[in-house]
């Protein structure tokens, strides 16, 4: 399947990054050494984006060139969309730390995704979509100091970080339905701004069976109001009409427990809630 986006998403990840209030949830999960979660809030400020920061050339060590330590193993504290926020404790060296370089192997070759001073900690990377339809791809990212003789040292530990396709795919056939009838609840929680908005959904399953498989649906109140990218779920829109179909990874919601689905969207000016949302036909509680 040939991969497509709706709307532009270059403007709505700028206007991410420049509006602070706004949150946006994450289509990823970020991993340390086993299994840790990430926090998805932004900063209260905007942290480092990797830049073309000057680094001295790269030095085979010597006696009188003595390599800094390693650096902490990076943390990933916020992933949006291909956007990876991470921070490591400070390598050490007599000469002085000149750059940290936001590595990975890929594909057999290591590569500089991101380049930042010697005295930033903490800071924001791109990472490549997944190509096509291929739903996730996993990143190994780690960091190497650089001190300001150009010689480099080990490399820390490393971080797993998934990222999630945000292509948003025609409409999908219905999933069959639980054969327990769906109780529901759902909290919603949005932003707008200009003509922009990003809303996250989260759906629990009130019911006293699982759920196997899962349609949501709700419609605008606006015709202007329209889904660009989506997360977390496979989003598709008809007229006011909009749809998420659960992926294979979330399309079981055991009794009491949650999804957490999410989208970006443009409006024309209105941005009113939609009234209700149903699960398989279920009319879910607010």
């Amino acid at each position: 399947m040939t991969r497509t986006r709706t709307g532009t998403g270059a403007w709505i990840t700028a206007a991410l990054l420049a509006g602070a209030a706004i949150i946006a949830p994450a289509a990823a999960r970020a991993t340390a050494g086993s299994t840790a979660a990430y926090t998805t809030s932004p900063p209260a400020t905007p942290s480092p984006t990797g830049s073309p920061t000057p680094c001295p050339a790269i030095q085979p060590p010597s006696g009188q060139n003595t390599p800094p330590t390693a650096p902490g193993a990076p943390e990933a504290v916020q992933v949006v969309m291909t956007l990876v926020r991470l921070r490591w404790a400070p390598a050490t060296d007599a000469d002085g730390i000149a750059c940290y370089q936001v590595r990975e192997v890929r594909n057999g070759a290591e590569y500089v995704v991101g380049t930042f001073g010697g005295t930033v900690t903490e800071g924001s990377v791109y990472l490549p979509w997944p190509p096509g339809s291929t739903r996730s791809e996993v990143h190994q990212l780690y960091v190497v100091a650089v001190d300001t003789k150009g010689a480099a040292g080990p490399a820390s530990g490393s971080t797993s970080v998934t990222v999630y396709n945000d292509v948003v795919y025609p409409p999908s056939p219905s999933p069959s339905p639980s054969p327990a009838r769906v109780t529901c609840r759902v909290a919603v929680d949005s932003s707008s701004w200009w003509s922009g908005m990003t809303t996250s959904i989260t759906i629990t399953n009130t019911a006293e069976t699982a759920v196997n498989g899962w349609r949501l649906t709700f419609a605008f109140p606006d015709p202007g109001q329209k889904v660009t990218n989506g997360w977390s779920a496979t989003w598709s829109q008809s007229g006011t009409e909009v749809t998420a179909v659960n992926l294979d990874w979330n399309k079981t919601i055991a009794p009491g427990r949650s999804v957490t689905i999410g989208f970006l969207g443009s409006h024309t000016g209105a941005n009113p809630s939609p009234a209700t949302y149903s699960l398989n036909g279920a009319s879910c509680a607010r």
